[in-house]
């Protein structure tokens, strides 16, 4: 990880950022001064599971993966996030330990904004703070709809599976009787 000195180069770029897209230039100005923009290699990780966490991040440039370490420790991929999309909100919210790993998929820029300077930043410029917040809690939201979603699906799957598991079971039970 290296980290950006000239931040303020930044501002185009980060203005297509989906939280900060509403806010204005000297807004927007301000919060890159009270963040770090960091360079990340393709494999390196960004957080880890369990970790704790107090930091929100922003994809600049690049893409990143997440994954969850299941039971056995193996990790499972959950979801990529894209250019321009968030990613450790909840630590924003939450003093808790970080629930998945996030990992560069290739060379990736961040901005990242830790909980005290986004709590000044919300206190001192309380217009661009309330933007900020609605669009944080509605990205939240989204996510959340997307993972109930995946959990609909898979419980759908589930149900399939066992129908599928009746038709053998009816299928072997009836091919075992003699024929007349």
């Amino acid at each position: 990880m290296k980290i950006e000195t000239n931040i303020l180069q930044y501002l185009p770029i980060v203005k297509n950022i989906q939280i900060f897209h509403w806010l204005h230039e000297d807004e927007l100005q301000k919060m890159l001064l009270i963040s770090s923009i960091l360079h990340y290699e393709k494999g390196e990780n960004i957080i880890s599971q369990g970790e704790f966490g107090d930091s929100l991040y922003a994809v600049v440039s690049g893409t990143v993966e997440v994954s969850v370490k299941d039971k056995n420790r193996k990790d499972i991929p959950i979801s990529k996030i894209e250019t321009g999309e968030i990613f450790g909100e909840s630590a924003i919210f939450l003093a808790t330990k970080r629930t998945a790993t996030v990992t560069c998929a290739s060379e990736t820029i961040v901005m990242k904004i830790s909980r005290k300077n986004l709590i000044f930043y919300f206190k001192t410029y309380a217009h661009a703070g309330n933007k900020l917040l609605m669009l944080m809690i509605l990205n939240l939201l989204n996510k959340l709809k997307h993972a109930n979603e995946d959990l609909v699906l898979e419980k759908q799957s589930d149900l399939d599976l066992n129908y599928v598991d009746t038709l053998i079971q009816d299928f072997i039970s009836e091919s075992d009787l003699p024929s007349d």
